[in-house]
């Protein structure tokens, strides 16, 4: 889900716990090359995620919305 952005809307990508979340970044950045052109950061439940732990380090769970911010 981005923020002031309508063109990513309900996009999943099947994961494992133990992934990066930047892996999971590289793969968005694939599917919607734009958003390699800003500086973005990623929330859930009001806290930032950490770019280089895991799902699991960042206590990202199934079903759980990631808000994409965009800082232009």
């Amino acid at each position: 889900m981005t923020q002031g952005y309508k063109d990513i809307e309900n996009y999943t990508i099947p994961c494992k716990s133990t992934d990066l979340f930047v892996r999971l970044e590289e793969r968005l950045y694939n599917d919607y090359p734009k958003y390699r052109n800003y500086e973005t950061f990623f929330m859930i439940n009001n806290r930032r995620i950490l770019r280089f732990k895991t799902l699991e380090e960042n206590n990202i769970k199934s079903g759980d919305i990631i808000s994409l911010f965009v800082n232009e």
